[in-house]
């Protein structure tokens, strides 16, 4: 079994090296077995710091002193930012070509159970109708003895999400290298997660969606770092509308021609090559279009469905929340439909 690893960082130099060390603690690397093969790519995307550097240091230190003869590491940085663009160099250029699982992972993240990756790859192993396995996400905050207001806030909304049951974060998920051949990110998009969800349930854009395609391993979970800060956490709850509006957009446009003669993935490599500004052109003609509010109702709707996969007594504890999500919902998506109507300023901005 031949297992690829893609960690992308972008200015992690502060936390690379114990990212590192913790991937390495995982179980799947305390066994000489000769017929499991890891690789481990850190691919540092336009990083003006010393994430590149540390990366090596640390990945050669690690590698030689695994008890498994079939570990590798190297670098592989990409001068242009963006993590849909470094997915596309890791995935396609970077990763062992003949590998049969693909993990991706982000350079800021603590593993908490020590048999994750190992469980992961099992969850596909047992299940050959799955393409992607994930595990679960545990808020720093989740571990702390004593929650502060915001703490508890921050924890009360994750359970109104309005997410699917099984969801793909872009923090972590193991997936059949086979299907992520297929798929291509499109040049301009903000998130690559959401996306990649919907090639996967759907086939690229060629079938109904089949949620099942995605499962959740068992004894699997990481720690992420939570917001707890307001002004992040508004930040960065309209990055998420915004991103998640370009990308029900670009499925608007690609599912009137995709079929099973062409999918996604065939469509959108031929568009980055071709014009690498597509979707900012597309978004600019939806504006255009929709009378200058492109944001789709669900983002708005998101936390009131979510009350819906509860029993009644939670959906009634957590009503309040949900009313108070809808509000914030309601001031990010005004503003991420600003953005969204000034997007040649707004890029601008980012570069």
């Amino acid at each position: 079994m031949k297992i690829s690893i893609g960690i992308l960082a972008y200015n992690e130099a502060n936390c690379i090296s114990s990212t590192l060390q913790s991937l390495f603690a995982q179980s799947i690397f305390q066994t000489d077995d000769s017929n499991i093969a890891i690789e481990i790519v850190v691919v540092p995307n336009g990083c003006t710091d010393e994430t590149a550097a540390i990366a090596r240091t640390t990945l050669d230190k690690l590698v030689q002193s695994t008890v498994n003869p079939g570990v590798s590491g190297k670098v592989c940085e990409v001068k242009e930012a963006g993590k849909p663009n470094a997915w596309n160099n890791y995935v396609h250029q970077f990763s062992d070509p003949s590998a049969d699982y693909i993990f991706l992972m982000d350079a800021d993240i603590q593993f908490l159970a020590p048999n994750t990756l190992h469980s992961m790859v099992e969850a596909l192993e047992v299940n050959p109708d799955a393409c992607v396995s994930v595990d679960t996400l545990v808020k720093d905050v989740a571990l702390k003895e004593k929650k502060s207001l915001i703490d508890q806030l921050s924890l009360a909304v994750s359970k109104v999400s309005g997410a699917k049951s099984v969801w793909i974060c872009g923090q972590l998920y193991c997936a059949r290298a086979a299907v992520l051949h297929r798929i291509w990110m499109p040049k301009g998009i903000e998130v690559e997660d959401g996306f990649l969800w919907k090639m996967v349930v759907t086939n690229l854009l060629t079938s109904p969606e089949v949620p099942e395609r995605v499962v959740r391993a068992d004894s699997a979970s990481h720690i992420f770092e939570a917001y707890t800060d307001i002004r992040r956490l508004l930040r960065h709850e309209r990055w998420l509308i915004l991103a998640n509006t370009i990308n029900t957009l670009i499925y608007e446009d690609l599912q009137a021609i995709c079929n099973q003669h062409q999918d996604a993935g065939a469509i959108i490599k031929a568009r980055n090559e071709q014009d690498p500004l597509w979707v900012s052109k597309l978004i600019q003609a939806n504006v255009s279009q929709k009378s200058g509010w492109v944001i789709p109702s669900w983002l708005l709707l998101r936390r009131f469905k979510s009350l819906l996969q509860l029993s009644l007594h939670k959906a009634v504890l957590f009503l309040p929340v949900a009313v108070t999500a809808f509000c914030v919902d309601l001031l990010v998506c005004l503003q991420a439909n600003e953005k969204l109507n000034n997007w040649q300023e707004y890029i601008s901005n980012k570069a």
